[in-house]
């Protein structure tokens, strides 16, 4: 039997097999969600938070278990407490990268596909690669180009092009659009996007490798910037569940006896109409202590 017949066979169900892989799933950022409707229209959610390159991700789930003491002198735990689900994101945002534009991404991930089956069509993949290659030079150059009118504009201005926070928030920022007017770097950028969001109290959807959270807050946020660099941002954001409060009751439902006692039962009991009463006139009635003070004299 030949060998290399058999190393031929698997190197191709090898590089088939690459094609139909489960992987996990691509990041596709933070993704603040719809404001309130505008009169009854709801606006397009904003872009998405994007990091250049993605850092550690953490899930924090904490439970509050009571602990008492009873006459034995041992403990019981009778009431847990679920605290909201915490997620914590890092990533860094740097004014250099090789950050696959999003006008690109297709295309690259079909440049992928087709270099697992390079084997089958050479000259097709190469073509693709090639084309790809350009593009992407072509991206870049334009970058540049933009990179440099920012930092020539800043230096004329003296700074002007770099946007002011006051006790009022940032008013450079668009909640509903997820914009940042003005000449920024993309650090500056990235913050006060982070921020804007932070001040208005906007709620994420955060994608995880473990689950997708919804109706997240911006709990924390920790932009730090290394004494070695000043063109790399690193970002800590931690988020935290919104629970909100709703009705224990549902529409046109009343409490029984059976599920609740005591006050609660009486305090929501239905509207009962006893009549009408005079009530008595005291007009002429002392009070007991003047009654004691009469009494006495």
């Amino acid at each position: 039997m030949d060998i290399s017949q058999i190393s031929s066979a698997a190197n191709a169900a090898q590089s088939l097999s690459n094609l139909i892989l489960v992987n996990p799933q691509k990041m596709i950022g933070y993704q603040p969600q719809n404001q309130p409707p505008v009169d009854n229209v709801t606006a397009p959610p904003p872009p998405t938070l994007v990091f250049d390159t993605e850092g550690e991700n953490t899930a924090t789930l904490v439970s509050e278990i009571t602990d008492h003491v009873v006459e034995d002198n041992t403990h019981i735990q009778d009431h847990i407490t679920l605290q909201p689900e915490q997620i914590t994101v890092s990533g860094y945002i740097g004014e250099l990268n090789n950050v696959i534009p999003r006008s690109l991404q297709a295309a690259k991930q079909y440049i992928d596909k087709l270099t697992l089956i390079g084997a089958y069509a050479p000259q097709l993949s190469i073509s693709a690669q090639i084309a790809y290659n350009e593009a992407f030079q072509l991206y870049q150059t334009g970058v540049n180009a933009y990179n440099a009118g920012v930092a020539a504009y800043s230096s004329i201005t003296g700074g002007g092009g770099l946007n002011t926070i006051t006790g009022s928030g940032l008013t450079a920022f668009n909640a509903q659009l997820g914009v940042i007017s003005g000449n920024q770097t993309k650090q500056q950028v990235a913050f006060q996007l982070f921020y804007g969001y932070w001040r208005s109290r906007t709620l994420f959807t955060i994608q995880t490798p473990w689950a997708i959270f919804k109706d997240m807050a911006i709990m924390s946020l920790r932009a730090i910037q290394g004494e070695d660099t000043r063109t790399i941002t690193n970002f800590e954001v931690t988020f935290k569940m919104i629970r909100f409060a709703g009705n224990i009751l549902k529409t046109g439902q009343t409490l029984t006896t059976s599920d609740n006692e005591g006050r609660l039962y009486h305090m929501s009991s239905d509207e009962v109409n006893n009549g009408s009463s005079v009530p008595l006139d005291v007009s002429n009635v002392l009070p007991q202590s003047d009654a004691i003070a009469s009494s006495i004299s």
